[in-house]
This record gives structure tokens, C-alpha cells and sequence, in this order.
């Protein structure tokens, strides 16, 4: 198992629109097996492709143990639901892949501000607009077709905070220029990537620089 290294904003590779996977291949899992693991060992609760240098539509996630929360577990039947393409129920299972992605609903606008990104690590976190309920189709890791439909606000959210990425945006798009100094989340950043103590555990983990990698489903 490989551990990425996660870019960091301003970084270019952030802002760019991603393209959709058309190849299923060993590789193509066995990345998805790597960004799921970045993924854990940076805390995060989702991570997209495009975080680790990889332009492709895809993104993982795992917020199972949000679910376990008794403030916080899905408290309707219908909170939060997977579909296979034939609108079959299946069972939830984390952690989740999202491949080529696509938002077919959305409901009940509202404001966050305690949205975080392994990308802008130590930075403040300023309001942005989402929807509550959400409904997502995409293909897991084999090319298949599933839906989810969810009501429950972290899932909503992440996954809302996950397309973004796929798209070029990032949490800084959505915020009130009122509201913070660009060279200011920049500085926090730089302060967290020069932080001794990140220093030593990023020396420890040898990461793995996906962009150096000739990926056969690219």
C-alpha cells in the first residue's frame, strides 16, 4: 500500500476541470486502494483524485464512523440510500468510490462554515452554500452504475466538497471575499507545511508523488 502526497493550495493542478475515467483497470483499482488509504492516514473524510495530482473524476470517501455518532447516524429510512441501476436497495458500505460522478438532484439550500479540506490544512473554514439533499450517480471501481440519495447533511456535504474538486473548485471559490485575505490562507498553509512536527511524519511516510506516476488509465 502507498501513501500519496496531498497538493496544497494555490497549487495549479487544483484548479484544473478533470476528466472522466474510461478505462477499468488493475492499476485504476489498485490507485483507488492507495487514495483510500491517503485518505485515512491524513484524517480525512473524503479525498478526490485530483488532491493527489491525478486529473480524473473520481473521489473516495468514509464517514462511517459519523454514522456511529448517535448525534449524528441517519435517523429516517430514507437519510441515506444506495441504489444499484436497476433501483435495487443496497447496503451501505464504506469506504465509497465515486467514479465520474454527477449530482441528478438537489434540495433545501443552506450555509456551512465548518467545511475542511486536506488541502487546506490549518486554514479557517468561512461559509458556503449547499444543499441538504442530495442525489448522486456515479460507477464504482468495476464501471457499475449506483445511486445515492441522502438527506443527511455530512454526507451531502462531502459530497458536494468532493465534486467541487473535480471540477477546479475549491472551498476558497465558495467564500465571501468579505471574509478572508487569499495571502493569509496561504500563510496558514505554508505555516502547517513547515510545522517540524508535519515535517517529520511527511519524511517518515516516504510518500508516493502520484503525479510522477504513468498511470494506464490516464
Amino acid at each position: 500500500m502507498e501513501i500519496y502526497e496531498v497538493l496544497y493550495y494555490p497549487h495549479a493542478l487544483l484548479k484544473k476541470n478533470c476528466s472522466p475515467v474510461t478505462k477499468f483497470t488493475d492499476q485504476f483499482r489498485e490507485f483507488l486502494k492507495n487514495l483510500i488509504a491517503t485518505a485515512y492516514e491524513f484524517h480525512g473524510g473524503g479525498i478526490a483524485a485530483p488532491q493527489v495530482g491525478v486529473s480524473k473524476r473520481v473521489f473516495v470517501c468514509d464517514f462511517e464512523s459519523i454514522f456511529q455518532d448517535k448525534e449524528s447516524i441517519p435517523k429516517e429510512p430514507d437519510d441515506f440510500l444506495v441504489f444499484d441501476d436497476k433501483g435495487n436497495s443496497m447496503e451501505i458500505k464504506f469506504p465509497m468510490i465515486f467514479v465520474n460522478p454527477e449530482i441528478l438532484e438537489t434540495e433545501k439550500p443552506i450555509s456551512t462554515d465548518w467545511e475542511g479540506c486536506l488541502s487546506f490544512p490549518d486554514a479557517p473554514s468561512f461559509e458556503i452554500s449547499r444543499f441538504h439533499k442530495i442525489t448522486v450517480r456515479a460507477q464504482n471501481e468495476f464501471g457499475e452504475f449506483f445511486t445515492v440519495k441522502t438527506r443527511h447533511l455530512y454526507a451531502a456535504v462531502n459530497f458536494q466538497h468532493e465534486i467541487d474538486h473535480l471540477n477546479g473548485i475549491t472551498m476558497i471559490n465558495h467564500w465571501p471575499k468579505k471574509d478572508y485575505i487569499e495571502k493569509d490562507i496561504v500563510g496558514f498553509i505554508q505555516d502547517f507545511i513547515e510545522n517540524p512536527e508535519h515535517r517529520k511524519k511527511i519524511k517518515k511516510l516516504k510518500l508516493v508523488k502520484a503525479t510522477k506516476i504513468k498511470f494506464d488509465f490516464l
